[in-house]
């Protein structure tokens, strides 16, 4: 999910993807997949804690945003987690979940974790996969950061944007976006000497139409930025949507262990 010309992307996870997502704090928070105490929430924070390590104390979130999925992990358990976010905007909005959070890019943080010593439980990398320029380095630093039976837990979604009822130019935008497929990631965590286990999760989503087009009009996935107000706009207009708007939104689970045979 490309979201400026790579001239003016440094590596890691992007500090372009800063911009756009400091533009778009307050949708952010209003979509289904971002709402404090929504029923997404509850669901995908349920199926992240089973996938944890039984005796985790801390986890670092890589590109945490506002940390309002994190914070409440934190809240909800006796997991201290720490953020790592390259917009300070998002970051600046931590403060309000209670979390700690470094404002620099992953390669960067992991490279340095990784340097220190450092031992961490477990650590998230949840819906950022498409602002990864070089996986085999941060998944290599990472590991590196791990305690013994610590995990890295990738939450993505799929390569193609089939089922999500976009317009046309946003499905391109998204395959495009997609520089390494899925496998390429699972690869690198391999390489990386992790024992990797992926696995596929659907949830239903239902909204009025008014709310589906108000969500796209405000770019809540940064696949959006790259499109003008008339291709979003005309392209909604071809979809010609339904008054309920239905789909299922498909996470993935790639779930790499260290020390594990």
């Amino acid at each position: 999910l490309k979201l400026i010309p790579r001239c003016f992307q440094p590596s890691g996870l992007r500090m372009a993807a800063a911009g756009h997502y400091a533009a778009v704090t307050t949708v952010y928070e209003t979509a289904w997949c971002y709402q404090n105490n929504g029923d997404f929430q509850r669901w995908l924070l349920d199926r992240v804690q089973d996938a944890l390590p039984e005796t985790c104390k801390t986890l670092v979130d890589i590109g945490c945003g506002t940390a309002n999925f994190s914070g409440v992990l934190q809240r909800e358990s006796a997991i201290r987690v720490i953020g790592v976010e390259p917009s300070a905007e998002m970051a600046a909005k931590a403060s309000e979940y209670g979390v700690q959070v470094e404002v620099q890019d992953a390669l960067s943080w992991a490279a340095g974790a990784s340097a220190n010593g450092s031992n961490y439980d477990a650590i998230m990398l949840k819906e950022v996969r498409h602002h990864i320029d070089d996986p085999a380095k941060l998944y290599v630093n990472l590991a590196g950061a791990l305690a013994p039976g610590g995990k890295i837990l990738l939450l993505t979604r799929p390569d193609k944007s089939d089922g999500y009822p976009f317009p046309a130019k946003a499905h391109d935008r998204w395959a495009a976006g997609v520089e390494m497929p899925l496998q390429t990631h699972v690869k690198e965590l391999e390489a990386a000497g992790l024992s990797v286990h992926v696995q596929e999760e659907k949830y239903k989503v239902q909204m009025d139409r008014e709310e589906w087009i108000r969500l796209v009009r405000g770019r809540f996935w940064s696949h959006l930025s790259a499109l003008s107000d008339n291709e979003i706009n005309d392209g909604l207009k071809e979809l010609n949507l339904p008054d309920q708007v239905e789909f299922d939104d498909c996470m993935i689970f790639v779930i790499a262990t260290h020390g594990e045979d």
